[in-house]
C-alpha cells in the first residue's frame, strides 16, 4: 500500500453531568461552574450568556461544541439523539459560538450562546437539550506522516454535558406515575425497586419515600428513596434498602413529593421473606 496510511480509531465515550476534567496529551480541560442552566422565559423571550472552558494543561488543545437531545429511562438507558429530534428539544432555539476552537495552555475559552424561544403561544412546560463540550484528541488533528503502514489506535474521548433547560413561564402540568415495582436482592440485601414516569409537561424532581405497615398496622417509619430529576416523557428508578425490616407481610404507602403542591402516592401489598 504505497503512500497510504489507514487509521482505525475506537472511541470510547464517557459522558458526565458532573464536574470533571479531561486530559488529552498535555492538555487538560475543565468546564467552569454549573453543568445545568435553567431559563424561565415566555414565548418570544430571549437570553444570552457564556460558558467558560479552561485548559489547565501545558499544551494547547482543541474542543468542539454542539447540541444533542437527551432522554433517560428507569431501565438505565441514556439516549443522546440528534439535536432537534425530540418533541421537547430546545436545541433549535440556541445559537452557539464558536463551534470549534483551540484553547491555549493555562488559558480559557468563552463559549457564547443565545437562546430565542419561538413566539408560539402553544408552548407549555419544559424543553431541554445537552450542550456538549468535547475535546478533540491530538491524533485526530495531526495524523502521523507514515507510509506503507496500517495503524490501530484506541482513543478515549471524554465529553462534558451541560443541561440547558427552558421552562415556559409557570405553564405546564406535573404528573408522576409509579409504573413498576419489584423486590430484588443485591449483596444479600433485600431492596425495593420503584420505577417512576414523568408523564406531565414539566421537569419534575420528585423525592420518593415509602412507609411500611405490618399486619398489626404498626409503621416501620419512612424509608428514603432519594430525589431525582426526571424530564417529561422520561423515567427514573428509586432503590430502597429494606434490610432493617423483619420478614412478613406489609402494606406500603409510597409517595413522590415534587417539593411543591404536586404530591403523588400509591398503595401496595408486599411479602418480605
Amino acid at each position: 500500500m504505497t503512500g497510504k496510511r489507514i487509521l482505525f480509531a475506537l472511541a470510547a465515550v464517557f459522558f458526565s453531568l458532573a464536574n470533571l476534567s479531561a486530559c488529552f496529551g498535555e492538555a487538560s480541560f475543565n468546564v467552569v461552574g454549573d453543568l445545568s442552566y435553567n431559563f424561565n422565559l415566555e414565548p418570544g423571550g430571549r437570553v444570552m450568556g457564556e460558558i467558560t472552558v479552561e485548559n489547565e494543561g501545558n499544551e494547547d488543545g482543541e474542543v468542539k461544541i454542539y447540541f444533542v437531545d437527551y432522554l433517560h429511562y428507569a431501565d438505565g438507558r441514556n439516549l443522546f439523539e440528534k439535536a432537534g429530534s425530540s418533541a421537547r428539544s430546545n436545541a433549535p432555539w440556541f445559537s452557539v459560538s464558536p463551534g470549534q476552537a483551540s484553547v491555549p495552555a493555562k488559558g480559557s475559552l468563552k463559549v457564547h450562546y443565545s437562546l430565542s424561544v419561538p413566539a408560539n403561544p402553544a408552548l407549555r412546560g419544559t424543553y431541554w437539550s445537552i450542550l456538549m463540550v468535547e475535546p478533540i484528541p491530538v491524533s485526530f488533528l495531526t495524523p502521523a506522516d507514515q507510509k506503507d503502514d496500517v495503524n490501530v489506535r484506541v482513543v478515549t474521548v471524554a465529553r462534558f454535558g451541560i443541561q440547558m433547560i427552558t421552562n415556559i413561564g409557570r405553564s405546564g402540568e406535573v404528573k408522576i406515575r409509579f409504573i413498576d415495582r419489584s423486590l430484588v436482592k443485591e449483596g444479600g440485601k433485600p431492596l425495593l425497586r420503584l420505577d417512576v414516569l414523568n408523564e406531565g409537561e414539566k421537569l419534575a424532581t420528585p423525592h420518593v419515600w415509602a412507609e411500611f405497615f405490618n399486619s398489626k398496622g404498626k409503621s416501620s417509619g419512612p424509608i428514603d428513596g432519594s430525589r431525582q430529576r426526571i424530564y417529561p416523557g422520561c423515567s427514573g428508578r428509586y432503590i430502597m434498602d429494606l434490610s432493617g425490616l423483619a420478614p412478613g407481610g406489609y402494606q406500603i404507602v409510597v409517595v413522590a413529593d415534587n417539593g411543591d403542591d404536586n404530591v403523588f402516592g400509591a398503595n401496595y401489598a408486599m411479602d418480605l421473606k
